[in-house]
């Protein structure tokens, strides 16, 4: 079957790009308009004709702006799904209650529950991908509202062809029109006869985005450059396959100068970040902050600006927030990323006799368990390949009673194994790149009042497992999840 035009662009879109893969469940959303119905029209063919044996589902969300003009496309598309015979899942939000109830705007609350409804629907039909029906015209229109409000570099690589519908979400969302003009897609459904819903709302300069569309584009192409839409289209994709190339690059320095990751932390080097291309380093942070899920929108380029200053400026202890409650700190060559101001737990003032064997509560901190081995059912060698850096062994024979937990003191030393003569924990703290704002919240186990054990670090040489060692001590930290 020999394709027309349109549909003719979209199969090769989507065979050049792999939207969609043959056998694949596909939902496709549709609003009721022309870009939508085309979408559905020209996926439907496609199947068809390529015997690409896709499960197809149509799915609609009833915004409830418009009265009984919302109730009408919510019954033409559910009318398109009969005459295609495919199913139809549809949901209906009050989007303007629920704008209230959030302050958010209504465009922004309509774009978060279209994809809440695309995420529930993939889930519930196990569809592998999504698709929508954002044309080269709506690309063009999303470059200069970017650039109009401000963008960076990857703004302007406009809107991408396929995305993770979610952070981490196997299901694609996948734009098959986005190479096809808007004229090409009326031109089409005109020979096809095919009936479309029009919103008067898309015809009112009122958003910036129709002023966009209605005004500013013909004035370029009236007065500039009849063949703007076309160049900027051009931007995009030599903006797009430079983006993938950069951001591929800052996804490498950002694993290479991790030092430490965890929940609601993150760590870095920054004598090995500030070695990169600053434009490098800006993406690089800016992987870091998707990693710790803060909100990029409400990152600035002041913001991203304050981090690289701080990348290169000398001195400790330095801390400012972020948006997404989180705080930044630079000290001893290290820029720490925590969720949270940063509170000094409550170390109890009073050292805690350690249970043995048993568990010791340390509030807030978690609690401490221990356990006596027997040496001949212990093998030394297998436990130092499986040990965390929250557990430790010790020679019970060399061990006064009783041992207890407490938190640092000025003067504190240890002799670390390895290592002839003592050690101030300051020192060994700083050694490690330990934050100031940290250090109060590392238990010390400690015997005669000296520590033996500073938790997750090191161990002291007078208490460690010989060979002619009987009896084994084993000490496991177990943190507040």
């Amino acid at each position: 079957m020999r394709l027309d035009k349109l549909p003719f662009t979209v199969f090769n879109t989507i065979k050049k790009y792999r939207l969609i893969e043959p056998h694949d469940s596909v939902i496709i959303a549709v609003s009721g308009g022309p870009d939508s119905v085309s979408l559905l029209k020209t996926l439907s063919i496609i199947n068809s004709a390529k015997n690409l044996r896709l499960r197809l589902l149509i799915a609609h969300l009833n915004h409830q702006l418009r009265g009984t003009s919302s109730e009408e496309d919510e019954q033409f598309v559910r009318n398109l799904s009969k005459d295609l015979s495919l199913p139809f899942i549809v949901k209906r939000v009050d989007i303007k209650k629920v704008a209230d109830e959030t302050k958010h705007s209504v465009e922004e609350t309509a774009r978060m529950e279209r994809y809440k409804f695309f995420m529930e629907s993939a889930k519930e039909h196990r569809a592998s991908a999504v698709a929508v029906g954002h044309t080269a015209d709506d690309n063009i229109e999303t470059l200069l509202h970017r650039i109009i409000r401000g963008t960076g570099t990857l703004g302007l690589g406009g809107i991408p062809l396929k995305r993770p519908l979610a952070t981490d979400s196997s299901v694609q969302l996948v734009r098959p029109l986005l190479f096809s003009w808007r004229k090409d897609i009326i031109e089409y459904l005109g020979k096809e006869h095919g009936n479309y819903r029009t919103d008067d709302s898309n015809y009112e300069p009122v958003y910036l985005r129709n002023k966009i569309r209605l005004e500013l584009i013909p004035l370029l192409e009236n007065h500039y450059n009849p063949n703007i839409k076309g160049l900027l289209m051009q931007l995009c994709q030599i903006l797009c396959r430079n983006n993938e190339y950069v951001l591929s690059e800052a996804k490498k320095i950002a694993k290479a100068t991790t030092v430490e990751e965890r929940k609601d932390a993150y760590t870095v080097n920054t004598h090995f970040l500030a070695k990169q291309p600053e434009i490098l380093q800006y993406l690089a942070l800016r992987e870091i902050l998707i990693t710790m899920h803060v909100p990029l929108k409400e990152i600035s380029y002041e913001h991203y600006t304050r981090m690289l200053d701080e990348l290169t400026r000398k001195g400790k202890g330095r801390q400012f927030p972020l948006p997404g409650k989180l705080y930044l700190w630079h000290e001893h060559g290290m820029l720490h990323f925590k969720k949270e101001p940063h509170r000094k737990p409550c170390i109890p003032l009073s050292e805690v006799v350690v249970q043995i064997p048993g568990t010791t509560p340390l509030y807030p901190l978690g609690h401490i368990t221990s356990e006596i081995l027997d040496t001949q059912d212990f093998s030394l060698e297998t436990y130092k390949k499986t040990k965390t850096r929250y557990e430790e062994v010790f020679d019970l024979q060399r061990v006064t009673m009783p041992l207890s937990v407490r938190g640092r003191r000025d003067g504190d030393t240890i002799s670390p194994l390895g290592i002839t003569g003592h050690k101030k924990l300051k020192d060994l703290f700083i050694d490690n790149k330990i934050p100031r704002k940290e250090r109060d919240a590392i238990p010390l186990v400690v015997m005669n009042d000296r520590p033996v054990w500073v938790v997750g670090i090191c161990t002291d040489n007078e208490v460690k497992v010989t060979p002619g060692t009987k009896k084994i001590l084993k000490l496991t930290f177990h943190s507040v999840p």
